[in-house]
This record gives C-alpha cells, structure tokens and sequence, in this order.
C-alpha cells in the first residue's frame, strides 16, 4: 500500500505543479529548491563576473542565487482591422439574415465590407495598424516571465535582481509561438528583513552602484513590445515595379517603425508612472521584421457579392473572394527594455572604500 500511497503523492504533487505553472506560478520542486539556496550558509550560483562578484561583496550585498523566469504562448489568429469607414450597404446573407457596413465604427464577424470599400482597399489606401493579438500575446509571456522571476527571488528573501538578461524568439520553436526568458542574480541587502517585494533591473553591478553614487536609485525594470503591420496598396507597388531604377524610400516601412516606436515608448512612459519614478535609464530597442500575409476580420463570411459584379460604369468586374479581402505586408516587433530610476533621500547605502596596490618601489 506504500507504493499506492506514494504514487498518489507524486500525482498530487504534478497536478498542483501544472495548477501553480497554468496560474503564473513556480512549480513546487522549484520552490523547495530555491528555499534551500536561500538557506543561510547554503550554496550560490550568480551570473556575475569576478569583478561584479568583487564590487557587489565590498558594496556590502551578497549574492543568493541566479533565479529564472520563462513563458511560451502560441499565439492566436491575427486579423487586420475592419476596413476604413465607408457607405452603408445593405444585401441578404443567406439564413443571417442581412448584413450591413456602417460608418463609421467596427464591424462585427457578420458584417461584410462593399466591393467599392474592397476595391479602394487593395488599390489605394496603405494598410498601418498595431496587431494587437500579437502584441498581447508578448505582454502576456513578459508579464508572466517576470512574474517568475519575482517569485523565485522571494523564495530565496532576495531585495533585489541585478543584471536581468532577456531572451525573446518568436520563431525558434515553430511558426505562432513565442518565448520570453528573463534571467537574473539575487542579492540580499545588508540588515535585511527579506520583507520588501525585490526590485528588478538590468543594470551591471558596477552601473547599479554608480547609480546609487549619483543620488539615484533603481524602482524597477521596464519591458514593452509592439506589433505593427504595414503594407502599400497595389498601385503603389506597381508604380515601384515601374520605377526600379530609381531609389525609393518604402514609407509605409518608415511610418511602421515610428508608429513602433512612439507605442512601445508610450508603454515605458507608463510603467515609470506605475512605478512613482522620475524617469529610465538604459533603455534599450530592438526589433525584427518580416514579411507576412493578413486577412480582414469582416471577410471570415461568405460575401453575397462574390462572383461577378457590375460597376457604376456598368461595367463587370469579378471578386473571386478571399484573396480580395488579404493584405501582404511587412510585421515589426519592436522590443524596448530599461529600469525606472528616481533620486534617493538620503547619503549612498553602498560605502566602497578605494583600494590602492601598493607596489614595489
């Protein structure tokens, strides 16, 4: 019966463990593990180099343990918006009745745009939107991430993560998933209760203290990611095909990464808000492009009008369907990462003392 007993045991155990990780948490072998590193007089292991390991020890800090967070999301399906506001046309669809595009505001599932609004959209109107599916799914991994990270520290007592490393991909375990691993030491400050929620930022220990030695001090690490798409109607493209010999900036590119830019900036700004900070220093961008193909969300029906049509001319024209209603462009992700710093009230809680190699004479 003690084979059954402790079988059941395991089974408890692993269902708590996928509970914990399915909620944002840590799994309960990794929280007895860190509550043993975080033991006095236990063993540490850091990702410090020996001269940040010989400055954090004079500063006064002691390393506990490099601690981890990680999340991997498969992202969901990403639509293009509705389609620009347009006449309102109204036509049967079948058992749902009819179907209506109004303007302006969105329009739902089973509501199909009007072969002029689909006409001006592929020829003439240049597509510059936020994906805003593929933008949660990042905030999702990020928050979730350092979520970890924040809890592995505070199973260890740590008042603080130092040197926090990113590593994102969103194409290194297949097409629609996406990771996000955050990596971090766990310092312990001199006095300390363990009570307070552990500060996080990404800069070296020598950056950390003479941040401190400026009168300033770190509040907390900054991350935000935005996906934009952008894409040139077809006429535009083949005026490019028309012009080759000549050099031609791709302004819906240019206008994507500064639509990318201001976002992810807008987001940092918020997050030194959040944190009652003063500003952010290291803030670092990073981005990656490629080319990809998008659907709008109002062509997920079947469109009464597809076949052939006649025009205001009278003349006919053939929508053959979706293929009309899908967009190609290009889809950035810009990355932005820094710490939210603000002045400290008080003299530098670190003290380090010069040392002066005394040599032969």
């Amino acid at each position: 019966m003690g084979f059954f007993n402790r079988q059941d045991d395991e089974d408890g155990e692993r269902r708590e463990s996928r509970e914990r990780v399915e909620s944002g948490g840590i799994p309960l072998g990794a929280e007895r593990r860190l509550k043993e590193l975080g033991a006095p007089g236990a063993l540490f292991t850091s990702g410090l180099s020996v001269n940040e390991f010989a400055l954090l020890r004079r500063m006064g800090p002691e390393p506990v343990a490099q601690v981890m967070g990680a999340s991997v999301i498969r992202t969901g399906y990403q639509y293009l918006p509705s389609l620009p506001p347009g006449e309102i046309v109204t036509g049967t669809a079948g058992p749902m009745g009819t179907w209506t595009t109004r303007s302006p505001g969105y329009v739902n599932q089973f509501t199909e745009p009007s072969p002029r609004q689909v006409r001006s959209y592929r020829w003439h109107s240049t597509e510059l939107c936020e994906l805003d599916v593929l933008t949660d799914a990042w905030r999702t991994a990020r928050r979730r991430a350092l979520d970890r990270l924040c809890e592995e520290a505070l199973q260890v007592n740590a008042d603080a993560v130092v040197g926090v490393r990113l590593h994102r991909g969103d194409h290194d375990l297949g097409q629609g998933t996406i990771e996000y691993v955050v990596t971090g030491t766990a310092i312990r400050l001199p006095n300390s209760t363990g009570a307070n929620w552990p500060v996080l930022t990404d800069l070296s220990v020598q950056d950390y203290w003479r941040l401190t030695e400026a009168g300033q001090e770190p509040m907390g690490f900054l991350a935000s990611t935005a996906v934009v798409f952008a894409s040139p109607p077809v006429s535009l493209r083949l005026q490019r095909l028309r012009t080759l010999q000549r050099n031609q900036e791709l302004d819906e590119l240019s206008k994507g990464f500064r639509l990318a830019r201001e976002t992810v900036r807008a987001q940092i700004e918020g997050q030194v808000a959040d944190a009652h900070a003063m500003g952010a220093v290291g803030v670092t961008l990073s981005h990656s492009i490629h080319r990809d193909k998008l659907a709008l969300g109002s062509s997920l029906q079947t469109a009464p009008y597809r076949g052939w049509n006649r025009g205001r001319l009278g003349l006919p024209y053939y929508v053959s369907g979706r293929g009309d209603t899908e967009r190609r462009g290009w889809v950035i992700t810009m990355h932005a990462a820094g710490t939210a710093v603000r002045p400290r009230s008080g003299p530098s809680p670190f003290p380090v003392k010069p040392a002066v190699r005394m040599g032969a004479m």
